[in-house]
């Protein structure tokens, strides 16, 4: 294979859940209206500091507030993925993942993002989570880039509630 063809091939790549951006969709409907809703599996500190550098170039190029909504599964260093979201993340929900056992409860799971320094609230569903944002978010200048992050578990699942097909 050629560097061309390679080149070529990299700029058509899609990789599901990883930093995916939902335009669309049954649960993008639950959000405020221009909000930027994204997808992410990662799961560990280096994840999170590889996606919180990611935003960040996002928001120097266009400013909003961020909002995370997380779950994850109890394998995984949960306070060491929030502390790469210190200082950025103006609120984190926290939810349950429902399709593994070993999914963290949301309340503990808030504790964690607690300990980072970030303000968190859990709740029952990356619905509610998303209703919640839009229900409060109407005093908000600008709509709220949204990160919906934490485990490849939650990503399926939001996937598949979203109807947003693999392509």
């Amino acid at each position: 294979m050629t560097e061309k063809i390679a080149a070529t091939a990299m700029q058509s790549v899609q990789w599901p859940a990883r930093l995916q951006r939902l335009t669309e969709g049954r649960l993008v409907g639950f959000a405020p209206k221009g909000s930027e809703i994204w997808l992410d599996g990662g799961h560990n500190p280096g994840a999170g500091v590889a996606i919180a550098e990611a935003l960040a170039e996002l928001e120097d190029r266009a400013p909003r507030p961020l909002v995370l909504v997380a779950g994850m599964i109890d394998t995984k260093d949960q306070r060491g993925f929030f502390d790469a979201f210190a200082g950025m993340a103006r609120r984190v929900y926290t939810v349950p993942v429902s399709s593994s056992a070993s999914g963290v409860p949301a309340d503990l799971l808030a504790a964690h993002a607690g300990e980072a320094g970030l303000a968190a609230e859990p709740l029952s569903s990356v619905e509610s989570a998303l209703r919640l944002i839009g229900e409060t978010w109407g005093a908000e200048k600008t709509p709220p880039r949204i990160l919906i992050c934490g485990s490849l578990y939650l990503a399926g699942e939001v996937l598949a509630l979203n109807g947003t097909e693999p392509q």
